[in-house]
């Protein structure tokens, strides 16, 4: 009788499992597609871009589609005003708007019955003075890493992007560093990017550029390689649009690896 008990008490547990399944249908494909607008306005040119795309379902691998017949307006603090021109589909652009460093810059973007606005000030230009190369034992190897040399200002936050290039090639990834531990003095922290060896040019360009784009970095930096579910990084344009709008400066240097 015992064996019984315990042989319909599993039978009744099994089909009280079977019983509770149920199949859950994942609508994958009925997100709504954002804009995705990326925007850059650089002190001392007069030509500055944004790139519009829209982004795809879930099933769908193409790259982004780019957004045409949108407009999109420049302004900064100054009293200057532009419409962008249509280049190429989605790339749009301006004639003869200078970027000024300390400015305040608004980009407005008209698309579909919908406005996306954003602002960006060129902060102070920091100078990049020279770039050096530290060697750091690695094994039997020694692993050769780039320093940017720059003297921070002291008393104000400051914001710095770096791209990386390995004899000429653009090195993938988010380089970023801040004044938070280092207000006022010169820069001694190495950027780890490339495999570089004898030989090898090492370019590097700094920018600078003000917080909510270097938030916006920072967290797209963080969400690359993560094993938690991503999110998305804070736009400068609001929730409803993906992208950035920075206005900044630019300092180049290269170096040959010893």
């Amino acid at each position: 009788m015992k064996n019984f008990c315990i042989i319909f008490v599993s039978l009744m547990s099994l089909a009280l499992v079977v019983s509770c399944q149920k199949v859950i249908d994942l609508d994958l494909n009925s997100t709504d597609p954002k804009y995705v607008i990326e925007g850059i306005v650089t002190s001392g040119e007069t030509v500055h871009q944004v790139r519009i795309t829209r982004t795809l379902n879930f099933d769908e691998v193409a790259p982004y589609p780019a957004v045409e017949n949108a407009v999109v307006v420049l302004s900064d603090n100054a009293g200057n005003i532009q419409t962008l021109t249509q280049v190429s589909p989605g790339l749009y652009e301006t004639i003869g708007f200078l970027g000024v460093e300390g400015r305040t810059y608004t980009i407005s973007v008209s698309v579909d019955g919908k406005m996306f606005t954003a602002q960006s000030t060129i902060p102070q230009k920091v100078t990049l003075d020279t770039l050096e190369i530290l060697g750091i034992p690695f094994g039997l190897d020694t692993f050769k890493t780039i320093v940017p040399k720059y003297l921070d200002p002291a008393g104000t936050r400051n914001y710095y992007q770096f791209d990386m290039y390995q004899n000429s090639e653009r090195l993938d990834g988010f380089y970023l560093q801040d004044d938070q531990f280092s207000d006022g003095v010169w820069n001694e922290r190495p950027i780890f990017a490339g495999d570089y060896s004898t030989g090898d040019t090492a370019k590097v360009i700094m920018y600078c550029i003000d917080k909510p784009v270097y938030k916006y970095f920072f967290t797209l930096d963080a969400n690359t390689g993560s094993t938690a579910a991503p999110a998305n990084p804070e736009s400068n344009f609001g929730k409803e649009c993906l992208g950035y709008f920075t206005a900044r400066t630019q300092g180049e240097r290269s170096i040959v690896v010893p």
